[in-house]
């Protein structure tokens, strides 16, 4: 029994380690503790709040997360000294009476010696065991300060996070106000001046999207500011752009080529880590274009521009809706936002 102790506490101890380091110290995003804890919390609120976007309670899931993340850490590192320490009746013992410490003293002493406080009312009394206390030492200080400092990137990528969705609807409330308000009665050069700035921050989104998954469950609950929507956003006005209107009145092609890029790695990266089958329940709407003509954009075939949107990106358009379901929104909020 007691070496099932040993072997469970160095498993639990170096697994957890390695989580740490996987998700604090690598751009690989996060380790298996941490996206298991992360789904679970993230689960438990989509669920309370009704699977609803604009409930407040979604608000707070992703500091929940974090907040959840560091608990799990501290008790796995803490739980795996603790069977350690069990594994020999005298690995601990009081410093006065140098009696062997019992189970729930082991665990106090565990405690105290990952976090580094060092109180001295219980001591190793072999070399080995001291080693072990040691050893737990420095990683309890290393990586739990990792952990913490861990929070410093994540919530600077949330703020760009935050940054995007603003600036995206800061050029239009719908796909179709986007292309309005960027007609000059040419072309859309007006969108492709600041295509260049939109790019790059879509750009060092989804990097962050990959070094810290997290932050898509980062949720603000009005659509406006929110991420999921907002991207579709710019995915639907793009995609028009694209799809419903003359190459020659488009403009800028190299810009187009780089926010299509964008978009792409942007879905890719999503799909590759939150959605490996997508089934959403809804199906994305053909865009309507009459508001678009009455505003005299030149435009495709009606019935081109309705093959391409239910055929052509058929595909596409599901992980868009996917993508939006998940956090708790529809298409009424990109086409029809109040």
């Amino acid at each position: 029994m007691n070496i099932l102790y040993l072997c469970l506490g160095v498993t639990l101890f170096v697994f957890t380690i390695l989580d740490i380091v996987k998700t604090a110290l690598s751009s690989n995003g996060g380790g298996m503790i941490t996206n298991q804890v992360t789904r679970g919390v993230w689960k438990a609120f989509f669920l309370t709040s009704g699977k609803n976007g604009r409930s407040n309670l979604l608000r707070y899931a992703g500091p929940a997360i974090l907040v959840s993340i560091l608990f799990t850490w501290i008790v796995a590192l803490w739980g795996g000294l603790f069977l350690v320490l069990l594994y020999e009746e005298g690995s601990i013992v009081n410093s006065k009476t140098m009696a062997s410490a019992s189970a729930l003293e082991k665990l106090y002493y565990a405690g105290f010696t990952l976090s580094t406080l060092g109180v001295g009312d219980f001591i190793a009394p072999g070399i080995i065991w001291r080693i072990v206390t040691d050893v737990a030492a420095f990683a309890g200080l290393v990586f739990i300060t990792t952990s913490i400092t861990y929070f410093v990137p994540v919530l600077s990528a949330v703020s760009l996070q935050s940054k995007l969705s603003l600036y995206i609807n800061g050029m239009g409330k719908t796909p179709q106000q986007i292309l309005i308000n960027s007609w000059n009665g040419q072309d859309f050069s007006a969108l492709f001046d600041n295509a260049s700035d939109l790019c790059q921050l879509l750009m060092h989104h989804t990097l962050h999207h990959h070094s810290y998954p997290v932050i898509h469950y980062f949720h603000n609950n009005q659509p406006d500011r929110s991420i999921a929507p907002s991207i579709a956003l710019l995915h639907e006005a793009y995609q028009l752009l694209a799809n419903a209107v003359p190459k020659e009145a488009v403009g800028n092609q190299l810009m187009m080529n780089m926010l299509g890029t964008a978009l792409d790695a942007y879905l890719d990266t999503v799909k590759g880590s939150f959605l490996k089958n997508p089934s959403p329940k809804e199906s994305a709407p053909v865009p309507d274009l009459q508001l678009l003509e009455e505003k005299g954009i030149p435009l495709l075939d009606k019935d081109a521009v309705r093959h391409t949107f239910k055929v052509d990106l058929q595909q596409r358009r599901k992980v868009m809706t996917a993508i939006l379901e998940m956090d708790g929104w529809s298409w009424k909020d990109v086409y029809q936002p109040k």
